[in-house]
């Protein structure tokens, strides 16, 4: 025998050995072999165990006894209840399968101690599968179960049955990812395992674990498009909407017409203060869907920060250099304008858009659009007669248009929400004198105004 082929071929089995020599002398292979066949019929694992590990310490790798040694951990697995407890036996049975499969193939080793090679990693093979097959398909009917359960919980108030569904439930998924845990064990390249595992953390709430159990799943296969949104959807739920973003655009790229999820993709932008990321997004939004409401308003909201912006700068430069302060004031006014032709695209998709008329009236306001303005503010009267801001706002459009008239009924209406604005008494007061409304107007604006002064 070989030391060097003894080291490289058995490190994980000669570990799990306990090297119990049963007897002083060196038997024969065989005997070894035929004593621990006889001790597995007669119910002594334990003593047949010993006398392979006989075997392996005199003789080191040896097919039979490798493939003989799988088996007994199988009846170990089969002997055990839970799967937490059967998982060091399936352990052990892998490291000899494993180790079996690295002795038939080295050529170093005698050929009689290779012999039924074939056979015997053929059997390897399919108590791996099988293994697998039951621990996977135990730990989905684990996992439906307790979906189940949550649905009942979901349907009940009772703090008794509450607590019951609490307890079961936890229960069930710690078996669930032990079975589970127990087919990666069994093959660490099927991502399935993987991906329940990380099912069941997401039910639970543990959103951390589940990342790292889908992570592992994503590295053990090519279609990772529902990983990818799962792993986002745990940022997101974790409230981590930056981390959550490179997950959306990885989606994306190869789902590049879900509009949802690129909505999805803006929002995590927009959290992160990554607007000129968010941007493009829009725009291919745009492109796939040219009314898409989420990236109208997002275009439109954008256009107005911009402009925004740029006016500051204007007026923090005014002074010093009040004709670039110009320049830039125009390059503002191009961009209010870029906004409000979204807002003008969104409200004409959509009229029912409370946001839309709101952007549109306001940018017409600030662009010197009084009449627009005030058209639109009229809209928004209808559609939300109860929100004093449109009708303030209405006011003012009429009010510089000079529609005094118009502007007195705005402001009354603001008044009758909420008598408490001491600005829109002051406007009616003079608005009253203007017009030349009645006395008792006159006076109730006054009276008003001084209580409200006091």
């Amino acid at each position: 025998m070989k030391s060097f082929s003894y080291k490289i071929l058995i490190p994980l089995a000669f570990l799990l050995f306990s090297y119990s020599i049963s007897a002083a002398r060196k038997l024969p292979a065989g005997a070894y072999i035929t004593s621990a066949k006889i001790h597995v019929i007669d119910n002594r694992p334990e003593e047949a165990v010993a006398m392979l590990d006989s075997l392996f310490f005199f003789y080191g790798p040896h097919s039979q006894g490798l493939g003989l040694m799988g088996q007994i951990m199988v009846d170990f697995i089969e002997s055990k209840t839970t799967a937490d407890d059967k998982s060091p036996y399936v352990n052990q049975m892998i490291a000899y399968f494993d180790t079996l499969r690295m002795c038939c193939n080295n050529k170093d080793i005698k050929k009689k101690y290779r012999k039924n090679c074939d056979k015997l990693l053929e059997e390897a093979d399919s108590t791996k599968v099988k293994y697998w097959r039951e621990f996977y398909n135990r730990g989905i009917e684990q996992l439906n179960s307790v979906e189940e359960m949550f649905s009942e919980q979901k349907n009940t108030s009772d703090s008794d049955m509450l607590e019951f569904y609490t307890t079961s439930i936890t229960a069930k998924a710690d078996s669930s990812i032990s079975n589970m845990k127990l087919a990666i064990q069994l093959d660490s390249t099927d991502h399935r395992p993987y991906v329940a595992v990380g099912s069941l953390y997401e039910k639970q709430d543990k959103f951390e674990d589940a990342i790292i159990w889908l992570e592992n799943a994503m590295a053990q296969t090519e279609d990772s498009s529902s990983l990818l949104l799962s792993i986002a959807y745990d940022y997101i739920n974790l409230n981590e909407y930056c981390k959550a973003a490179p997950y959306f655009s990885k989606f994306l790229s190869a789902n590049p017409n879900d509009l949802s999820n690129a909505s999805n993709l803006t929002i995590c932008y927009i959290r992160c203060d990554m607007m000129d990321s968010a941007m493009p997004v829009f725009e291919k939004m745009l492109a796939v869907d040219s009314a898409y409401p989420d990236a109208l308003v997002g275009l439109g909201d954008f256009y107005r920060r911009e402009a925004g912006l740029t006016l500051k700068k204007a007026s923090e430069i005014s002074g010093d250099n009040p004709d670039e302060a110009v320049k830039i004031r125009e390059e503002a006014n191009e961009l209010f304008d870029k906004s409000a032709a979204y807002y003008e695209k969104l409200i004409t998709i959509n009229p029912d858009s409370i946001r839309g008329h709101e952007e549109y009236a306001l940018i017409s306001f600030i662009r010197g659009r009084y009449d627009i303005a005030a058209t639109t503010y009229e809209k928004l009267t209808g559609m939300e007669p109860d929100n004093i801001e449109h009708w303030i706002s209405l006011g003012d459009c009429l009010l510089t248009l000079q529609k005094f008239k118009e502007a007195v009924f705005a402001y009354e209406k603001v008044v009758e929400i909420n008598s408490e604005r001491s600005i829109i008494w002051e406007r009616l007061s003079d608005l009253y004198t203007e017009i030349r409304a009645s006395a008792a107007k006159k006076a109730e604006a006054e009276r008003n105004l001084k209580r409200l002064s006091n």
